[in-house]
């Protein structure tokens, strides 16, 4: 049995070399420059939908935790900014790096200050 053309294995230096073409076709010196291009555009998609969602959403639950878990989902079916992260993948193992944004550490939920102190039977201020 034959096997489908474009599924045999490619040698190390035949991926690197297959991706800085790709790189080149795309306009880009090299996979690096394409790297900080998706990461760019990937903190552009992330602020737009941060936006849409911020003035569409009447929630009085709005918080950061609930925001960001919004956020997220609408990234995760969001056709574009996928596909920019499976490139980035593909490019950070490529170049040996993880460009992913670090996670912000955001502090303390207030929702959740507030059902713990409720929890722990402490006076709260408007309760």
């Amino acid at each position: 049995m034959s096997e489908p053309e474009g599924t045999e294995l490619m040698s190390p230096s035949e991926t690197v070399e297959k991706s800085e073409s790709v790189s080149e076709e795309l306009g880009f010196a090299g996979p690096e420059e394409e790297l900080e291009a998706i990461n760019s555009r990937m903190a552009q998609i992330k602020e737009e939908v941060t936006a849409d969602l911020l003035a569409t959403w009447p929630s009085p639950w709005k918080n950061d935790s609930m925001v960001n878990a919004k956020v997220s989902g609408r990234l995760g079916s969001h056709k574009h900014f996928q596909l920019l992260l499976q490139r980035r993948r593909e490019l950070d193992d490529q170049l040996g790096t993880d460009s992913a944004p670090a996670q912000v550490e955001a502090g303390e939920d207030p929702m959740q200050a507030y059902a713990n102190k409720l929890a722990r039977g402490e006076e709260v201020a408007g309760g």
